[in-house]
């Protein structure tokens, strides 16, 4: 009787210091019960200990090459790559996203239902869809969707709040399931910025972009606050160049309210920071800046979201070595529109296997867009009932 109990006892200490997940996990054994979970976008920052499962099941179906293929934004448009090439980086399950720069709703349409098709064939998960979806930018990235004013005349946070709302229910309409909105910078610097802002003061465009973030992600859209540190004091255009704010950032206060909102993404501009004690970035673009990323935005500020770049195609990174590479070393979870896809992948992949700590810092990045993929319901369950679940995750 007494080892009996002494056996109880071990067996229940055991138990107590396993993670709550790890427990669920292995009392439902089977991988088809992801089914029965109904996630939203309130679920992300949650503590829910099914969605942590649902989790661990679909990162242990993937290869570490996989992985890194989650944290790709590639991009399909008039102003990004062709749909062959996107179809092309699909079929070698080489990217977990397409951003749409300049296709018409007919295209847009078209193009989406091929890359579903030809992921059920190719990948556990379904790519997200992504849209630069500030009111005076939409109409020109998917064209045909009805034109906005620009944030910069809208009066109230009630007047944004329902702008945001109507934009987000066309997005969510189309299957869009991430806008990059909404801006964040104030406007000084208005040859890059200008009417896109709320404006320059920090109450206004605080509440502003509260209000927009709120009722885009309560429309089932997730919003993304840009440009984290802030360009609106920049000079020059970080489209053709390196720019730099000189001392703090002055909507650093803005971010760390948008942050204790729930914003669930937030982009890094390719902004550098002088003289900003803290803030500086030591003659790189914050995207570089390891400082930036993970003391700051990841640290201090708590933002628990989903870090990602600005597009890589812009001249103020484009002139550093391996860009996308850099970007993730600085702590970036998530590559918008990087040169080269397949080779990016291979490189981190390479880095992976001689460094733990990028690697530990990797999978964390992709159990966050897997997480975001699972409140989105973007699960290949056919996939997912072929696989046995037990792949080779390095190679």
């Amino acid at each position: 009787m007494i080892k009996t109990i002494l056996i109880f006892a071990v067996v229940l200490s055991v138990i107590t210091l396993l993670p709550l997940h790890t427990l669920h996990a292995e009392v439902v054994e089977d991988r088809s019960a992801l089914r029965q979970f109904d996630f939203s976008l309130k679920d992300f920052y949650s503590e829910n200990t099914d969605l942590d499962t649902a989790v661990d099941w679909i990162m242990s179906g993937l290869s570490n090459k996989e992985r890194i293929a989650q944290m790709i934004m590639t991009s399909c448009g008039k102003f990004g790559r062709s749909n062959e090439q996107v179809q092309a980086l699909i079929r070698k399950n080489a990217a977990g996203g397409v951003v749409f720069q300049g296709v018409t709703v007919g295209e847009f349409e078209k193009f989406t239902v091929s890359y579903r098709n030809l992921s059920e064939q190719y990948a556990l998960l379904y790519p997200f869809f992504a849209v630069d979806g500030e009111p005076s930018l939409i109409s020109e990235k998917i064209i045909g969707v009805r034109s906005f004013l620009p944030v910069g005349s809208m009066t109230s946070p009630d007047e944004c709040r329902d702008v945001a709302a109507d934009i987000a229910r066309i997005l969510r309409g189309l299957g869009i399931h991430i806008t990059f909105a909404p801006v964040c910078d104030f406007s000084m610097n208005n040859q890059v910025i200008g009417s896109r802002s709320f404006g320059s003061d920090p109450d206004r465009v605080s509440s502003m972009a509260v209000a927009f973030i709120e009722a885009t992600q309560a429309q089932g859209v997730a919003a993304t606050a840009k440009h984290f540190p802030g360009h609106g004091t920049a000079i020059g255009d970080s489209h053709k160049k390196l720019v730099f704010v000189n001392g703090t950032p002055p909507e650093i206060p803005v971010f760390q309210n948008i942050i204790d909102a729930g914003v669930l993404l937030i982009m890094i501009g390719h902004i550098g920071v002088m003289d900003g004690g803290m803030y500086s970035t030591r003659g790189l673009p914050s995207t570089f800046s390891e400082s930036m990323i993970q003391k700051i935005l990841k640290g201090s500020s708590g933002f628990r979201g989903i870090v990602v770049t600005d597009s890589l195609n812009m001249e103020a990174v484009r002139s550093f070595p391996a860009p996308a590479l850099s970007a993730v070393r600085a702590g970036c979870d998530m590559v918008l529109m990087p040169e080269h896809e397949t080779q990016f992948i291979e490189e981190l992949y390479a880095e992976m296997e001689t460094d733990p700590v990028l690697k530990q810092q990797v999978m964390e990045s992709v159990r966050k867009i897997v997480r975001l993929k699972l409140c989105f319901g973007l699960v290949n369950y056919k996939a997912l009932d072929k696989s046995g679940m037990d792949v080779d995750i390095n190679r």
